[in-house]
């Protein structure tokens, strides 16, 4: 029992259920522009000598997953990985930060080597392998024919995702948990891309992705947020009559009762970005709640451990819910800017705290950039710098620092 709680496994005594284990700095202070300099300066270097893939062996490009503390090399996933797309993500917001079209062009490589898989049905997750470096290729790129390329595969993403729907369940599946049908609170990230896309094709079509995509945040937003705004991370459904069948262990301590450090960000910034595209207030009171219960948890500045109701001085980090946090965090600023928290400036002490050299890999060999990350803790405890943490971590950075500069 004692290894358990030093690896931050066990809930602490009821006495303290309320604590959470965070570490915070001393001074907890705001990013500033030398902060983004150097963040963006470090992933010039580390980016670039990511793409050189010389030395990997065949067949199909590679890409960049993660790196525990240990490992000087990424580990890489093949192009079905959920995870493919952070890096070519990457890449354009390198190439929006800089304009150089060395830049321009590594994304465009990466994107294109991933635009089959829009065409794919066996995963939830082509919002993030799809939608989030084929929209950043939409905006950014400077070809036409290049934006016309990343659209196009943004809607047979869209199409894709939607073959998933169950319309009992109102939700598109996640996967099979325990050999149920089921749900993960990590979708609310997918679900925008259905919106987006029915608003580019339009008529019946585009309004049957547009209401399935709404359809399944309320559906989240219904099942998964707790009355004090903390979420599960998977629910299980009978996907004959749509009934709930109850919460299945995933990521996260306690299936029922905790919250997972990184689903909830998810949830954050996926209500967010689902109010952005629809405009329902509905959304918009979920993204608030699933934020103000973060920021109960974790004070101005501090990273969180691995799942909100673990407190423990060993459990281990997750600076890449906290750079998920705080992108959502700037799209509510901009989003509701009256509303209860001061989102921007809780997202600055946070970007402030990731940006700083005791969290990112400016003083180790890591491939990545955002360090003390985690991966999946119940099963795979280690540390390291993962892709998506970079990626949101890279896309507020580069946002604080535009908005400076205006």
């Amino acid at each position: 029992m004692l290894a358990l709680l030093a690896a931050g496994f066990l809930l602490p005594p009821a006495a303290a259920a309320t604590e959470t284990s965070v570490v915070c700095p001393v001074d907890p202070l705001p990013v500033t522009s030398a902060q983004t300099d150097a963040l963006f300066a470090l992933a010039a270097g580390r980016l670039y000598a990511a793409s050189d893939i010389s030395g990997l062996k065949p067949p199909g490009v590679k890409f960049p997953f993660g790196a525990t503390a240990r490992q000087t090399q990424y580990m890489r996933s093949d192009v079905y990985g959920w995870t493919a797309g952070f890096y070519p993500a990457e890449l354009w917001l390198m190439y929006e930060r800089t304009a150089d079209p060395a830049w321009l062009a590594l994304a465009r490589t990466w994107t294109r080597s991933l635009l089959p898989v829009a065409k794919w049905t066996g995963s939830h997750d082509l919002g993030f392998m799809i939608g989030l470096p084929a929209g950043l290729g939409m905006r950014l790129d400077p070809d036409p024919a290049q934006r016309i390329t990343y659209r196009r595969a943004i809607i047979d993403a869209a199409k894709s995702l939607s073959s998933r729907w169950n319309n009992k369940v109102k939700a598109i599946k996640s996967g099979e948990y325990d050999g149920k049908w089921g749900l993960i609170i990590d979708s609310a990230m997918n679900a925008p891309m259905l919106i987006e896309a029915g608003d580019m094709i339009g008529g019946t079509e585009g309004a049957l992705l547009r209401t399935r995509g709404q359809q399944h945040l309320l559906t989240l937003a219904k099942y998964f947020v707790r009355p004090d705004g903390s979420t599960f991370h998977r629910l299980t459904f009978n996907p004959r009559t749509g009934a709930l069948t109850g919460p299945v262990y995933g990521q996260g301590y306690n299936m029922a009762t905790s919250t997972w450090a990184r689903g909830q960000a998810w949830a954050m910034y996926g209500f967010a970005k689902g109010y952005a595209v629809t405009g329902n207030p509905a959304l918009l009171a979920a993204a608030n709640r699933t934020n103000a219960f973060w920021n109960q948890q974790v004070d101005p500045g501090c990273v969180p451990a691995w799942d909100l109701a673990v407190s423990s001085a060993f459990a281990p980090r997750d600076s890449s819910a906290a750079a998920i946090a705080a992108a959502a965090m700037l799209l509510l600023a901009d989003l509701d800017p009256g509303g209860s928290s001061d989102n921007r400036q809780l997202a600055l002490t946070t970007l402030g705290t990731l940006t700083s050299s005791e969290w990112t890999s400016v003083n180790t060999q890591s491939p990545g950039l955002l360090i003390k990350q985690t991966w999946n803790v119940p099963i795979l405890k280690y540390e390291g710098s993962y892709v998506w943490g970079d990626a949101y971590l890279l896309e507020s950075a580069l946002k604080v620092s535009e908005t400076t500069k205006r």
